[in-house]
Formats: structure tokens, sequence, C-alpha cells
């Protein structure tokens, strides 16, 4: 068959293997979350785990059964999780976060503000010390990052590029990674652009370190950086806010308003640039 074809056959079995997959470990595991809740005094989040388990089962099941390709597609191959990359990744979102954040911060757009103990109303959960919730955002954060990477650079970048090459598989996977954001609170058109190039800058470390996890890295780092260390939503969900938070003020087409750092015209900057040093430079992050 064709290989463009296939495409939707491909996708459609991916879809229905995570959803089963996902549906099954949330029956196992609820009344373990359930026990585990009650025993901390809090909800325990389940969801990042089973949608972790349920996309991670859904690429072994559509590489083994349905494509009959390794994992190395994915740029899940040998050394892909080496921490030479994990840590260039790392690296790279924190610093992209971080620039963003300066630069807002330069302008008179972002200002550090102390507020009382408990944070921020409809916060995802409660904890009185920095160093609580900022572990309590890597359980939450982490597998959230990395099933997100495992179906937009992982599962519909590869089977785009085989269908169609890389500038499709680029492009494809960071309109539907802007897409899926748009269900998030405060979306519109220009946070969603924002995400697509988010994307495509995810796309760029995947292609350059050759490791799906050094993307993961980054995206969780740029995500983490603003949920623990700056205090500010993510996306438009905000989260805990122990003894201080970053206000966002101005202009929310420049600095993202309601929905974070990353939802403005300083965020487009910063990732646009970025993008436009990568792709001239094009071995600049290549493991040697």
């Amino acid at each position: 068959m064709n290989t463009a074809l296939r495409v939707p056959w491909r996708l459609l079995s991916f879809g229905v293997a995570w959803i089963l997959a996902q549906g099954i470990a949330e029956s196992v595991l609820g009344p373990v979350f359930g026990l585990l809740s009650r025993g901390v005094g809090e909800t325990v989040p389940m969801y990042p785990c089973t949608m972790l388990i349920g996309v991670a089962a859904a690429c072994a099941v559509a590489l083994r059964f349905v494509d009959d390709v390794p994992w190395s597609v994915m740029a899940l191959g040998d050394g892909a999780w080496r921490m030479k990359r994990i840590g260039r990744g790392a690296l790279l979102g924190t610093a992209a976060m971080l620039g963003t954040a300066s630069l807002l911060w330069l302008v008179g757009a972002l200002r550090i503000e102390g507020i009382p103990a408990g944070g921020l109303d409809g916060a995802a959960f409660m904890e009185d010390s920095w160093g609580g919730t900022a572990l309590r955002l890597l359980w939450l954060l982490g597998p959230a990052a990395l099933w997100e990477e495992l179906v937009f650079r992982g599962y519909l970048y590869a089977v785009a590029e085989e269908a169609a090459g890389r500038w499709v598989a680029r492009v494809s996977s960071s309109v539907a990674f802007g897409a899926v954001h748009l269900m998030n609170p405060g979306a519109n058109v220009r946070t969603t652009v924002v995400v697509m190039l988010a994307g495509l800058c995810l796309c760029l470390v995947r292609e350059r370190t050759g490791s799906l996890p050094a993307a993961w890295s980054a995206h969780l780092a740029w995500n983490w950086v603003m949920a623990a260390v700056l205090h500010v939503p993510v996306s438009g969900l905000p989260f805990a806010t122990p003894g201080y938070r970053a206000t966002l003020s101005g202009s929310d087409w420049i600095s993202g308003g309601a929905w974070g750092p990353e939802g403005g015209l300083v965020a487009m900057l910063v990732l646009g640039g970025a993008l436009a040093v990568g792709y001239r430079h094009r071995g600049a992050l290549t493991e040697t």
C-alpha cells in the first residue's frame, strides 16, 4: 500500500491503542492512587501517569504490530537517553524561558511580588514550601511533557516524515501541538501561534540531538521554570505559588497575560530567534 494512504490507518490504530491502554491503566491504578491520596491527605494526580502509560503502550503497539519499525524512527534509538543529550535539552529549555522572562522584566511587563502562603485560588495542589511544590510540579509536568513528546515529536513526526518528508513532519506535528492547546483556558490565535513555534523548536532539538528525550527535557525545563521558579501559569493553567510569584502586566500581546509568558510577542521573538539560529547553524546541537 502507498505510504501516504497508510497514514490514516496508522494514526487510527495508534489512537485506538492509546484509548484502550489508558482505560486499563486508569482501572488498575485508580484504587492505588485513591489510597495514596488518602495516605498523604491530598489528591495525588493520576492522569499524568495514566496518560503516559497509554501513549507509551500505543507507541509500542503501533511500532511493533502496525508499522514493524524500530524505536529509532522516533529518535529513541541507542544513546537517546544519554545524560549529555538530556542535559543539553534541559539547558536549552531553561535558557529560552529565562530569556523570555528577562526580556519581559526589562520592558517592565514582569515583576516579582510576595504573596501569602497558600498560593493561587484554583491551583492544582497546595503546598507550604517551595521545595515540596517544585517536586510535585516535576511529578505533574514531567510525565505530561513526555507523553506530549511521544505523540507529537515522536509518533506523529515519524509517520509524517516517512509519508511526506521532514518539513511536513515539522509543520504538521507543530500545528497539531498548537491545536491540542486550544483546549486550555484562555487559548486564542496568538497563544496557538506561540505553541506552534515552540513545537518547531522542539522538532529542532529532536533533529539536532537525534534524541526525543532531549526534546522532552527541553519541554519540561521550559514548563518547570515557569511553574516552579517564576510561579506563573503554564499554558493558561495556574499552579501553587508558595511565598512569591511573577506577575505580568501591560498588553497581553506583549506579556502573554493570563496564559503566562509563553503566550506573548516576547516569547514569539525568543522562539523565532532560536529557530533562526538553529537552522542557520545546523551542527550546533549535534552530538559528536
